[in-house]
């Protein structure tokens, strides 16, 4: 049976040890998800994603593998946003990422964007996730700040700066130019740096803990409620996924 999962810099290291069960493919672009049902899977779970220089993964697409009979599960990076965006429709939402932005507390794609490396660098994250950095700054204790406000600058500062710009250093030099207090930015990006709760990793473990645990309910085909329209916009885009080009217009 087989159980695709699409991850990349959220993933921890040694996952493809740790999970055999699954196959384990790079962050998805659009079109992925259609074109892995030529491998006739049963579930699919979606972690990381493009959507900078390549199109993202489409929705149209998660529901069309549903309504194939393909369990869709997403977490941690734009399979966390897919899975708040689409669970009304029977995408399976895992994680503190995907509830946080189910629930409203974080609207913003840039909260789990990062830059990483290539393919054979294992796609190594090189700038830090805000949702990371909040969890992070949210687990230092506050009363061993000098003032009380320095937190909220650090944050701000952070979510201020482009998600290529979110590195340690850079979150600093942006809150002391603000004013901050420079013992405090000090502990704090020494925090950072040193302890970072990766929220991301986390859920992406979890997404694939769930896959490997419940692979025996993935037997049972997807049922879904709703009838799927094949749009001419769906068959230019199943033409563009087959390797045609993606029609122009006018």
């Amino acid at each position: 049976m087989t159980l695709i999962v699409f991850g990349g810099p959220s993933l921890k290291a040694g996952a493809r040890e740790r999970f055999p069960e699954l196959t384990l493919r790079g962050p998805a672009r659009q079109g992925d998800v259609y074109l892995a049902l030529r491998e006739s899977p049963r579930a699919i779970g979606i972690i990381d994603g493009f959507f900078d220089a390549v199109p993202s993964v489409w929705h149209k697409e998660v529901l069309w593998a549903m309504a194939q009979g393909v369990h869709i599960l997403g977490a941690s990076s734009i399979g966390a946003l897919r899975a708040a965006e689409l669970d009304s429709f029977g995408v399976e939402g895992v994680g503190r990422v995907y509830e946080a932005f189910r629930d409203g507390e974080l609207e913003d794609d840039d909260e789990v964007a990062v830059t990483h490396g290539p393919l054979e660098l294992g796609h190594r994250p090189l700038t830090l996730a805000m949702v990371s950095i909040r969890a992070t700054l949210d687990a230092f204790p506050a009363d061993r700040l000098a003032e009380s406000g320095s937190l909220a600058l650090v944050r701000d500062s952070a979510k201020a700066l482009g998600y290529r710009d979110r590195t340690v250093p850079r979150i600093s030099a942006r809150a002391l130019d603000l004013g901050g207090h420079a013992s405090d930015i000090a502990a704090l990006s020494a925090h950072l740096a040193e302890h970072l709760v990766d929220v991301k990793a986390e859920d992406a473990e979890t997404l694939m803990t769930v896959m490997r645990d419940r692979a025996a309910e993935f037997t049972q085909p997807k049922t879904v409620r709703y009838t799927f329209n094949e749009t001419s916009a769906w068959r230019a885009f199943v033409a563009w996924a087959e390797g045609q080009a993606w029609p122009r217009v006018a």
